[in-house]
């Protein structure tokens, strides 16, 4: 049956097939909606489902699935129904309802956004009088009818970054075979090789799995190379436009689908979207209100109504929902900013905002807060670089060079080594240019050190902490000096055996400070892995100085760091099953942390003694191996301690096991996230300790130092301890690690816990000496 006009939308050919076989056709192949399809197939199979509707964003490929799905209904009749060019759907039941048999049937309304309420009342009208009729609608938000069931149709999945996965694995991600089966239609040549694998991949990821803007962008292959294509999208340069005049007119650009998507909102919500363009990442609900100036119920009822319009999606992931918008959606939102001259204000409001949360973040980023901070400021890292960058290029390099030193450790932490280091340097610069900001300068180039020894450059290291030592003299921070000292004693090649003595001596006197902060227990403690193989007493000595500081601020991250230097020197000294624990107790405050950069090497440590201790676990060792080795190559951390030969566990687990074992295993523990390897470690638990033997001698401790060991229980710090004793700290210091050495534990925590034991056992290990 041919169909005529309504209004001015027009129909499909046929508006009534014989058979779903007969959908309108498409001269390209469907690629990665195979689940997709079955799953709607089945639904529209189903007699009660009557009302489906496909939502989606722009370009997603709505249509496409709708008429690949229908061709397995088993149902006679379909009527398919164009409505994009519709702008108006008065009368639409009328017009149709002469055209519909009294018979089981299914009508398909395609792109019913320009007459949303006209078509919503149409179909509710037609539901009502043909019983047997099913209505499959495509559009980009509901109709809102009762008994309407939807089905979001999501982009295609894309590469996790940093792209570590090789060919094989990324040839079977459903965005980049598009790219691929696209890319090949333009060059029948076109491979995936590891020389574009991941240019391909970070591509997908720039058109954010909408399959529409992944065909138009792999055209462009007929005037530029893959990394050409890349480079132009990281430039913000035009890349989708362009006359494609084979494509219906809707879909011969991403922009002509965004324009018409942004015609349909009100004043509102065009305002909203167009503001929160200078948001490169995801902002929770809260952020939004602070940029926008309606209360916050109106506030809440825009966002959601952008959402429901798939113009702002949900960031995945545990706790508050998060919002980001599509990148094709906010480049269409830049131009307006642009147009109107309102770009300049947005970014300076995005860059006040970051700025303050940067400042803020600072000292929360060590003691109890930590965690919770880094998590927080995880999903904002390309915000606050476009704040840093745009503070710089506006003339406030200052206040750039602030925000850098306030996330330094969080850029140490997450291991965004390389960029750190370069934005300390600049922020060093900065703070010498301005008058009066000497000690800023001067903690820039500690902070600057520290990444350059973790990237292996001690020679840098080495000019960093002498500016440092320098800068903090002038200032008049004693503690500050002996700390940036002692960093570069370590850092100097080679470093003599008095040199870092004198830095010791001097150090560990600055511990005991109560001006002492965590960057002097960081350096206490990269003399103490300095110091190990020189002078044991004196490593000791360090450690136990760097974990009162750690633990007088609670610091999990250094404490961690801690616990891996302990299993070291355990090691070195051949107590596998006290340097596993150590190992996994560190693994544990680490992973708390979401550290990336001494993870790698606490993994490769622990992975060693697992195969040594369970040699039938090779393939989980394989996939922790693997996951350090690609976690070190994504940082470019240097491995500071090596507690153990994880190169030879590798090779042993390489020849027990076949080579597609291996490959797969190390396939699998590349891709892994740092959370997930550092997961996997945990779960294999710590060796048990040794049974007391019931006739050994007990631990024998002094009166004093079972009364220090009391307090420690307790929970106080050493100062604490100090007072009630009215004894010097650094007496207490002394206590404290005679406890631990005779009671052979390695934290106070375990100090804690014999005290506990001890009380329950009602008299063993009595202080009788």
């Amino acid at each position: 049956m041919t169909a005529g006009a309504l209004g001015s939308g027009r129909l499909c050919p046929q508006l009534i097939i014989d058979s779903p076989s007969r959908a309108p056709g498409h001269r390209t192949t469907l690629v990665g909606r195979d689940l997709e399809i079955l799953t709607l197939s089945a639904q529209l199979g189903r007699e009660e489902h009557r009302l489906i509707t496909l939502t989606g964003p722009g370009g997603v490929g709505k249509s496409r699935l709708a008429c690949a799905a229908v061709g397995d209904v088993p149902i006679a009749r379909v009527a398919y129904l164009d409505l994009h060019d519709t702008d108006g759907g008065d009368g639409l039941a009328d017009t149709l309802a002469p055209r519909l048999p009294d018979e089981p049937s299914l009508l398909v309304l395609d792109g019913f956004e320009q007459a949303a309420d006209a078509t919503a009342n149409a179909v509710d009208t037609l539901l009502g009088r043909f019983p047997r009729l099913r209505v499959l609608t495509a559009g980009r938000r509901p109709l809102g009818l009762y008994g309407e069931r939807l089905f979001p149709v999501p982009p295609l999945p894309t590469p996790n970054p940093p792209y570590r996965q090789d060919v094989l694995e990324l040839q079977d991600n459903a965005a980049v075979e598009l790219f691929v089966d696209r890319a090949r239609a333009i060059d029948p040549s076109f491979a995936l090789t590891a020389q574009n694998a991941q240019a391909v991949a970070e591509i997908c990821t720039r058109m954010d799995g909408l399959p529409l803007a992944i065909e138009l962008v792999a055209e462009k292959l007929r005037l530029f190379r893959v990394d050409s294509l890349l480079t132009r999208l990281r430039e913000g340069r035009p890349v989708l436009g362009g006359d494609h005049a084979a494509r219906s007119p809707r879909h011969r650009s991403v922009r002509s689908i965004t324009e018409h998507s942004f015609r349909l909102l009100d004043e509102e919500q065009r305002a909203l979207l167009t503001r929160l363009a200078v948001f490169t990442g995801s902002m929770n609900l809260t952020t939004v209100e602070e940029f926008w100036e309606l209360p916050t119920h109106r506030t809440e009822q825009v966002v959601e109504a952008l959402v429901g319009r798939h113009l702002l999606r949900v960031t995945p992931g545990g706790g508050e929902p998060r919002f980001t918008l599509f990148n094709t959606v906010r480049e269409f939102c830049l131009e307006r900013l642009t147009a109107t001259g309102a770009l300049p204000e947005a970014r300076r409001r995005h860059a006040e905002h970051f700025l303050a949360l940067a400042l803020r973040a600072e000292e929360r980023l060590t003691g109890p807060q930590q965690a919770q901070w880094f998590q927080r400021l995880a999903p904002l890292h390309e915000d606050l670089l476009a704040a840093l960058t745009h503070l710089e290029a506006s003339g406030r390099r200052t206040d750039a060079a602030r925000a850098a030193l306030a996330l330094h450790r969080f850029w140490m932490v997450r291991g965004h080594l390389a960029l750190g280091e370069q934005w300390l340097a600049k922020a060093s610069n900065a703070f010498l240019a301005a008058p009066g900001d000497q000690a800023s300068a001067a903690r820039a180039e500690a902070a600057r050190g520290q990444f350059a020894v973790v990237r292996g450059d001690p020679r840098l290291a080495a000019d960093c902490f002498r500016h440092a030592a320098r800068g903090f003299h002038d200032a008049g921070d004693a503690v500050h000096e002996r700390a940036a000292l002692a960093r570069l004693a370590v850092s100097q090649q080679p470093a003599g055996p008095s040199a870092v003595r004198k830095a010791a001596v001097r150090l560990l006197h600055a511990a005991v400070d109560e001006r002492a902060t965590v960057e002097a227990a960081y350096a206490a403690l990269a003399l103490a892995t300095g110091s190990r193989l020189i002078d044991a007493k004196l490593a000791a000595d360090l450690m136990e100085a760097a974990n009162g500081l750690f633990m007088r601020v609670r610091d999990v991250r250094g404490e961690g760091l801690v616990l891996a230097l302990r299993g070291a020197l355990a090691d070195s000294r051949g107590d596998q099953a006290l340097a596993e624990r150590l190992l996994w107790e560190s693994l544990h405050r680490l992973r708390a942390v979401g550290e990336h950069t001494m993870l790698p090497t606490v993994l490769e440590g622990h992975a060693l003694h697992v195969w040594r201790r369970l040699p039938h676990q090779g393939h989980r060792v394989a996939r922790l191996l693997a996951a350090a080795a690609a976690l070190r190559e994504a940082t470019g951390a240097h491995p500071l301690l090596v507690p153990g030969d994880a190169a030879v566990a590798l090779r042993e687990v390489r020849r027990l096991l076949s080579g597609p074992e291996y490959e797969a295993a190390r396939r699998e523990g590349r891709v892994l996230s740092a959370d997930a390897a550092a997961g996997e470690a945990l779960s294999v638990g710590p060796p048990a300790p040794e049974p007391v033997s019931a006739v050994s001698r007990p631990v024998q401790l002094t009166a004093r130092q079972y009364e220090v060991a009391m307090l420690v229980s307790q929970g106080l710090t050493n100062r604490q301890i100090s007072q009630q004793l009215r004894l010097s700290e650094w007496t207490v210091v002394n206590h404290v690690r005679q406890v631990m050495r005779r009671l052979d534990v390695p934290s106070r925590i375990h100090v804690a816990q014999w005290v506990l034991n001890r009380q329950r056992r009602n008299g063993v290990g009595t202080a009788v000496e």
